[in-house]
């Protein structure tokens, strides 16, 4: 069975959201609204609680719930919502906890406003928040309850800010009142069945075709950086494809730095070419900026420069010394890594701002793994005389019989680069993703050939 918690922001859409994925998915959905009407009837333990918690001022004439009331009361008053939210945290989740496991459907959707407050969220497989701006919660809330625009800017104001669905979901939906609801589930329906969904490192963010992956890791230090890895539809072609598509990859440059409020003039996107260059970014900018080329991996202290590589399979590093804000973003192909590409990073980080290693965060993004990186002897030759002094070297090359093939986990072998550089193993942290397995949501060339398309891996001080 696998469990899906749907949440967010009153106004923002979630239960609009739920409703069409329990079409497109053919799920059993618990409505945790309902649930809580029908536990608030008149004669029910909850219903009783909340009387003996607020007074009978709070009921109708015929003796049920007034719920508007009640909501006036909760949205002014931080304590008494804490106290309606511990008793509902109390009976509810209860209940909505034994009607999921005893669902016998392959797939339980839980809609419920308070999924991570009330900890339902632990045991869902997928989180999924659903966001809106203010403006488009204002409209709903006005429209759905009645009420007048200050009222719902209240309830508003106390419900949990963006940053905490972020933080705490594997898929954040952005769903303003412009955006078009069915291609919003259809790509989530994708998304759900990719299955990547499950990586607990990552948190995808959606807005109709416009989809980023961004690292919880990373997350942690969103006051100093954003970052995005990006997902299909979106291309920002080759270095032989990129004059040809020129409009679409800067129109697809300004949707994601619009997302991240970044100003897309601010990119610095390099000629790379597999080596194991690295380069410091000053007031550069530009796609394939002339000063660039042959330039694999780029490092700043800069405020403001989007440093933007691009992969199809190859690995990711991004770097982020927390101490003295310098960032990295380093493309660590095949040929990259044999060059040892992760330990100049790294290097050059030391020897330009005197970086401790001890204090960069290292996240391996999406890249081809293990399981699909194969190879011949002349290529696995390379590997073995290069990287033989690693302890674990007949696991990170394994010879596949049957197809007389050897498979490499460049991973392993750049983790090990890493650490050999002084980076603390606890401080590198693999998103665990495989561009090929996933190449349905992914940019592959080992799936695509030559007509696979690329995914940035962009990352900014801000």
């Amino acid at each position: 069975m696998l469990i899906i918690g749907v949440t967010g922001n009153s106004g923002s859409g979630k239960t609009s959201i739920s409703k069409l994925l329990e079409k497109k998915l053919n799920v059993d959905i618990i409505d945790a609204d309902k649930v809580v009407k029908e536990m608030s009837m008149p004669g029910a333990i909850y219903f009783k609680e909340i009387v003996k918690k607020f007074g009978k001022d709070i009921l109708l004439e015929n003796g049920e719930l007034n719920k508007q009331k009640l909501a006036g009361i909760i949205f002014t008053n931080n304590e008494k919502r804490e106290a309606l939210n511990s008793l509902t945290f109390k009976y509810v989740v209860e209940e909505i906890t034994k009607r999921a496991k005893l669902s016998k459907n392959e797939i339980v959707i839980i809609d419920a406003p308070l999924l991570i407050e009330s900890g339902l969220n632990q045991i869902c497989d997928i989180v999924i928040s659903v966001l809106a701006n203010e403006k488009t919660k204002i409209k709903r809330i006005c429209t759905r309850d009645s009420i007048d625009e200050d009222t719902a800017r209240k309830r508003i104001n106390a419900q949990p800010k963006n940053d905490f669905y972020i933080e705490n979901s594997n898929l954040v939906v952005i769903n303003n009142d412009n955006c078009n609801l069915e291609k919003q589930v259809i790509n989530i329906k994708e998304i759900i069945e990719s299955q990547i969904l499950k990586n607990k490192e990552t948190v995808i963010i959606q807005k109709e075709d416009l989809k980023i992956l961004q690292f919880k890791r990373l997350l942690d230090y969103k006051e100093y950086i954003t970052h995005a890895f990006t997902l299909k539809p979106l291309d920002f072609g080759s270095n032989n494809t990129y004059t040809k598509k020129k409009e679409e990859i800067d129109n697809n440059y300004k949707l994601v730095c619009e997302l991240l409020n970044l100003d897309s003039k601010n990119i610095i996107r390099p000629y790379q070419t597999h080596t194991n260059n690295v380069k410091e970014v000053n007031d550069e900018i530009g796609v394939f900026n002339e000063s660039f080329i042959n330039i694999d991996g780029l490092v700043t202290n800069e405020r403001n420069r989007i440093l933007s590589l691009t992969f199809a399979d190859c690995t990711p590093l991004y770097l982020f010394d927390k101490n003295k804000k310098v960032i990295g973003n380093i493309h660590s192909g095949w040929q990259g890594t044999v060059k040892k590409i992760a330990k100049r990073g790294v290097k050059f980080m030391k020897e330009t701002y005197n970086s401790n290693p001890k204090d960069i965060i290292c996240v391996i993004g999406p890249t081809i793994r293990k399981c699909h990186f194969e190879v011949q002897k002349d290529v696995k030759d390379i590997f073995y005389n290069t990287f033989s002094y690693m302890e674990k070297i007949n696991e990170i090359i394994e010879y596949n019989k049957k197809t007389k093939s050897y498979f490499i986990d460049t991973v392993e072998i750049n983790k090990n680069l890493l650490i050999e550089e002084g980076i603390l193993e606890k401080n590198i942290v693999d998103s665990k993703v495989c561009t090929f397995c996933n190449s349905d949501i992914f940019h592959s060339y080992r799936k695509e050939g030559e007509e696979a398309g690329r995914n940035t891996a962009l990352i900014s001080l801000i």
